[in-house]
């Protein structure tokens, strides 16, 4: 969980937009169902909170969490934090209007109309699989 909590303040510390009141509600994105389903265990209620300049929704499950990071930010300030990540930075097709997959899969950012979605996993072994499910949930809901 500790990584989900260094990951979060890392990625909020990246980019110079500001969090909008227009921003949609990450546990809104991605539901205590969507959580579980992802984690294979029981996630339970999220937690929203504001992380930097994002708004935030954690899941816990034991060791294994998901985090959702949510701003309004525009394309190309979108392209140019993702490509500033640690590397590797992949571009992934099919999901929401532009996606990638950073620091080796440890998250995936989605934008799509104006918002950045960041969705991270820990705790499974693959997590990459499950960050890009639940970044497909998130684009369908943008």
């Amino acid at each position: 969980m500790r990584s989900l909590v260094v990951l979060a303040t890392a990625v909020a510390l990246v980019g110079a937009a500001s969090a909008s009141a227009s921003v949609k509600s990450p546990c809104k994105l991605i539901t205590a169902a969507d959580a579980t389903k992802a984690l294979g265990v029981s996630a339970g209620a999220g937690k929203a909170e504001t992380v930097g300049l994002y708004q935030a929704c954690l899941y816990t499950a034991g060791t294994k969490g998901v985090i959702v990071l949510v701003r309004q930010f525009s394309r190309s300030n979108f392209d140019k934090s993702a490509k500033a990540n640690p590397g590797p930075v992949v571009h992934l097709n099919g999901i929401g209007s532009d996606a990638y997959s950073v620091k080796g899969g440890s998250a995936v950012l989605v934008w799509k109309n104006g918002t950045e979605v960041t969705v991270a996993v820990s705790g499974l072994g693959k997590a990459l699989n499950a960050e890009e499910a639940l970044a497909m949930v998130v684009a369908a809901r943008l």
